[in-house]
């Protein structure tokens, strides 16, 4: 036959099986793991918009816009929320299934494979830039050797899972024989693609667990409670789950030699698993702080209340309604930095309770409170501002 050339036809494919019976086809399983891909994925993918959400919600309550940390966050969700798309479509053009169970459709294959190809290349990036993120985050909290040691993670760690996302597209020559195995071409070996995969997953893992390590030495050297110091530290190392579940992946990678598509499924979940946890635990120290906030705002409120609900209602029930004729007079004071502007990492600094910068008087309010007792009736209190004044 002119113009073909054997050589052309890759040997690196798992032989095809032998032909079954219709005895053995019907002993085989006959299960369908694409239902239980969809609703894994979209759960978790969920769980991190939650918590995507709270972490944006938080930055815009304390008037804070996103900074490239955010950004990249957001972008990784992206990702991972184009990733379950994809493997929705897969889904329905039969993934999850035996092989042995796929209808007879060439064309159908191409699609998938193509699908297939662009939902691993998506769950790597989105791996990967949420991982970034936290990085980025405690780069704007770090400083020295630190700094250069978060620099080289990022650096490495975004060639290492990068080259894994090409590799899926430019390991066959043409590059379309990778979705299409009958057009002639040449492809790697796909012992040497699957063990350069499991050797950034295994990288990527080992930094997961660097950067939930790095805040304790961080926040270990700061004028802070001992309790303060575990609660902040422990909030900035949930990436150590992170790391856990990028473990789990790694042990899910020799499935890519299998000839049953089916096979694969796990891989997916924990690759998408990977990326949401992370979100998740890139979340979770702004959000340390939208709580702490809020308790010291109910804390404050009972404060202002007076001595307490039970001797205000039973003090109002026993004395007639009478005013003070003097008020209560209280001195307010506020501390903060001194500086018109807020610095632009102000909003992950005070991750760490705002621990950086001391605290100066910078306003003082009188406040006078006139009080009396209430009837059932009444319920509220009366509250005249004297004077507000701004000590330089």
């Amino acid at each position: 036959m002119d113009g073909f050339d054997s050589t052309a036809i890759p040997t690196d494919l798992p032989p095809p099986p032998p032909p079954l019976t219709p005895a053995e086809l019907a002993a085989l399983p006959h299960d369908n793991a694409g239902p239980r891909l969809n609703a894994t994925i979209w759960v978790l993918v969920g769980v991190a918009t939650a918590f995507l959400v709270l972490r944006l919600y938080c930055k815009w309550l304390r008037h804070r816009g996103p900074w490239w940390d955010d950004w990249i966050l957001f972008g990784s969700w992206v990702c991972v929320t184009a990733q379950c798309c994809l493997l929705s479509v897969a889904v329905s053009l039969h993934y999850g299934k035996h092989f042995w169970d796929y209808p007879i459709d060439f064309d159908n294959g191409v699609r998938l494979a193509k699908v297939i190809n662009a939902a691993g290349t998506l769950s790597l990036t989105a791996a990967v830039w949420s991982k970034t993120s936290f990085a980025v985050t405690l780069l704007r909290l770090s400083e020295g050797w630190m700094r250069g040691a978060i620099w080289f993670i990022i650096v490495t760690m975004n060639v290492a899972m990068g080259l894994s996302a090409l590799f899926i597209w430019v390991h066959c020559d043409p590059p379309p024989k990778t979705w299409n195995f009958m057009i002639p071409g040449i492809c790697w070996d796909r012992r040497v693609l699957v063990n350069y995969d499991i050797f950034s997953a295994a990288y990527s893992a080992a930094m997961d667990l660097t950067l939930a390590l790095l805040p304790w030495k961080l926040i270990w050297g700061l004028q802070m409670r001992k309790q303060e110091k575990f609660g902040v530290a422990f909030a900035m190392s949930c990436g150590i789950f992170a790391g856990i579940t990028a473990i789990v992946k790694t042990t899910k990678i020799p499935s890519m030699l299998s000839f049953d598509p089916a096979d694969g499924i796990d891989l997916f979940i924990w690759g998408n698993a990977e990326s949401c946890v992370t979100i998740v635990a890139a979340s979770i120290p702004v959000l340390r702080v939208l709580i702490r906030e809020v308790r010291s705002s109910g804390r404050r409120y009972y404060i202002s209340g007076g001595p307490g609900p039970e001797d205000a209602f039973s003090s109002s029930r026993l004395q007639p309604r009478a005013r003070r004729k003097e008020p209560a007079r209280t001195i307010v004071t506020v501390s903060g930095g001194r500086t018109p502007k807020t610095p632009d990492n102000w909003s992950d600094r005070s991750i760490l309770d705002d621990t950086h910068s001391p605290g100066q008087i910078v306003q003082t309010n009188e406040v006078a409170v006139e009080f009396e007792a209430r009837r059932d009736s009444d319920s509220m209190f009366e509250m005249r501002q004297l004077g507000n004044h701004r000590i330089v």
